[in-house]
């Protein structure tokens, strides 16, 4: 047995090149670091960086594929499958970013910049992406602007509350509002769920679309399904745990401080599944899917990713989590490009062209440009 087909199976033969290139380079990059030629320390954490960001997307591909099977087996609607498990497949790498930077480092504010930088990044980039590939202008359904959107919109605006009303501390009131924010979220999509179950039309056109996905398991039990989502979880934690390191240790290099470091470098590290997932929906025509993932993600970033490691370090420790973030104009900033994505998606009859595409991949750019002033 080739000893580097399991290498070749997760990576895939084009990407392990790109993989064996990155370690090779982090070795020569770390050797030169301890000979003391200073540019090798940038070398070593952004090739660390872009490991640790193809290891999260592949995984994640894993990590969906097993997910899928689930949903197939319990015929969850497509709509409600890519707002919650792709969300959460998806997402399950800034859940880890917030465990480390909770209770690890002790930085709750790297976690939450990382998951605000995450939520900018997927509702402006993801929207841009998907509807520069796709083959016509997006046309998004109003269940999904008016649900997904709207609600997401909501929880935005709880977050920039919790942190103006408890700018230094969180503790288990503020974990658990977001806990049943989420909770309400998912009473909200199990009455859809109810709803599409009594449309059978619905479904059987649900199923169509299913069936030309291509997963990368060929998965014959549930528990089969459960083992892979639990080895990706493993093997996403410790990828982010890499891409959280380097990247703070890339921004001491070079004077950024480590709330930018998350909102910019670790978003998009953690992003990429989501990215992945949205554009091989727009490609497809599966213009609803590419858009409620987008939104569903966020809506468990800040209501899960948040709350959960804020009530495991209250669990361990027995006291709130302290946060120092300054940078409020990272919330505002996020908050404004969820109004104008609203916007977008409404308008002209809820369609995403590719101008508006490009407008939101622009405005990104200039946020990012802008954040490294807070």
């Amino acid at each position: 047995m080739n000893p580097l087909a399991p290498l070749i199976f997760f990576f895939g033969k084009g990407m392990l090149r790109h993989a064996v290139l990155l370690v090779g380079l982090s070795i020569i990059s770390w050797y030169i670091t301890i000979e003391g030629i200073g540019w090798g320390g940038y070398l070593l954490w952004i090739s660390l960086i872009l490991l640790a960001t193809i290891i999260i997307w592949r995984a994640g591909d894993f990590f969906s594929s097993a997910a899928t099977y689930i949903q197939e087996k319990y015929e969850i609607p497509h709509s409600i499958k890519a707002a919650v498990i792709d969300a959460v497949a998806s997402s399950f790498p800034e859940f880890c970013v917030a465990v480390i930077a909770v209770i690890m480092i002790g930085r709750a504010e790297v976690g939450i910049s990382s998951i605000v930088g995450s939520a900018l990044y997927n509702v402006l980039v993801i929207p841009a992406a998907s509807g520069l590939v796709a083959a016509s202008p997006m046309i998004i359904s109003r269940e999904v602007v008016w649900r997904d959107n709207i609600f997401y919109f909501g929880v935005v605006l709880l977050l920039g509350a919790m942190l103006w009303q408890f700018p230094n501390e969180w503790g288990a009131g503020v974990a658990l509002l977001f806990l049943l924010a989420y909770i309400g979220y998912v009473v909200l999509l199990h009455r859809d769920f109810k709803k599409s179950r009594n449309q059978e039309s619905d479904e059987i056109i649900t199923e169509e679309v299913e069936e030309d996905e291509e997963d990368l398991l060929e998965l014959t039990s549930e528990k089969k399904a459960w083992l892979w989502i639990m080895l990706m979880m493993f093997v996403m934690g410790g990828a982010s745990h890499l891409l959280v390191e380097s990247s703070l240790a890339l921004g001491d290099m070079l004077g950024i401080d480590g709330v930018i470091m998350g909102f910019v470098v670790i978003a998009a590290g953690t992003s990429v599944p989501d990215t992945a997932l949205s554009i091989i929906s727009a490609k497809k025509g599966h213009y609803d899917a590419a858009v409620s993932n987008v939104f569903g993600s966020n809506i468990f970033d800040i209501c899960v990713c948040l709350s959960i490691p804020i009530l495991l370090a209250l669990a361990m420790t027995g006291e709130p989590t302290k946060i120092d973030l300054p940078q409020t104009g990272l919330i505002w900033s996020l908050i404004g490009a969820t109004l104008l994505a609203i916007y977008f998606f409404w308008s002209n009859n809820y369609t995403l062209t590719k101008v508006k595409a490009g407008m939101m991949g622009i405005l990104y750019l200039l946020i990012i440009l802008v954040s490294f002033t807070f």
